[in-house]
């Protein structure tokens, strides 16, 4: 029989873990949009971890990125885990640059109370990372973007093109509907926020947020009759 070693976590009290922390910098973008360090993004979403067990994790989420995209067969998890896989080293050196981003931080250590061993404790520094303004991505208000939307909606609704000057205000609104949303549940509203969402991905919490902003936008629905009556045949 195998007996389990007794630990005790030793964590800084001084330690408090941000709702939600917006991102800017290219590089830590960059690092953000990196699949060798989503795996350790997810793990340590649950909680504080080890090196060991963010390294259990690792290919648990590999298993379970692979599935979502129909791979069924054990041989082919197999295949995947073993080219995605990361050695000890490897991770340690990916949690450092985490460290150095900000993303991550030492929080404390495991202590071995029967032998002399004690493990780091890792954690992320927010709850979630979301990218600064990233309603911003979802909006084209170029003017390229607004020349082709004044023609597709011409086509669509069958009736000669709305003002391009009407479509850029319409833009403008729903810019500013997301805006106001992220500024509320980023901001003053973060830690109910975190609350209502901690177990949608984050995927699925972007849309959400996307359809708050088109609910919002809804009830501004006076301050662009303009666009609307464009359409109307």
């Amino acid at each position: 029989m195998v007996l389990s070693m007794k630990t005790q976590d030793v964590i800084d009290p001084d330690f408090k873990q941000q709702p939600v922390m917006l991102i800017s910098d290219e590089k830590k973008l960059q690092l953000m949009s990196n699949p060798v360090y989503y795996p350790i993004f997810m793990a340590l979403r649950e909680g504080y971890k080890t090196v060991k067990e963010i390294d259990e994790d690792y290919t648990k989420i590999i298993e379970k990125q692979a599935r979502k995209k129909g791979v069924q067969t054990k041989k082919e998890l197999k295949e995947i885990v073993e080219k995605q896989k990361r050695s000890g080293k490897s991770l340690y050196r990916y949690i450092q640059h985490m460290i150095d981003a900000d993303f991550v931080v030492t929080i404390g250590k495991r202590v071995a109370l029967d032998k002399p061993m004690t493990e780091k404790l890792f954690a992320r520094t927010a709850k979630f990372f979301f990218v600064d303004k990233f309603y911003e991505k979802m909006l084209c208000n170029d003017t390229k973007c607004i020349e082709s939307m004044t023609q597709l909606l011409g086509l669509i609704y069958d009736v000669p093109e709305p003002s391009k000057n009407v479509l850029e205000e319409f833009t403008g609104l729903m810019e500013n509907s997301l805006e106001k949303i992220s500024s509320i549940l980023f901001g003053e509203k973060s830690e109910e926020f975190v609350q209502i969402v901690e177990n949608l991905s984050l995927g699925e919490i972007t849309s959400v947020l996307q359809m708050l902003g088109i609910i919002e936008l809804v009830t501004k629905s006076k301050n662009y009759s303009k666009l609307l009556k464009s359409l109307d045949k």
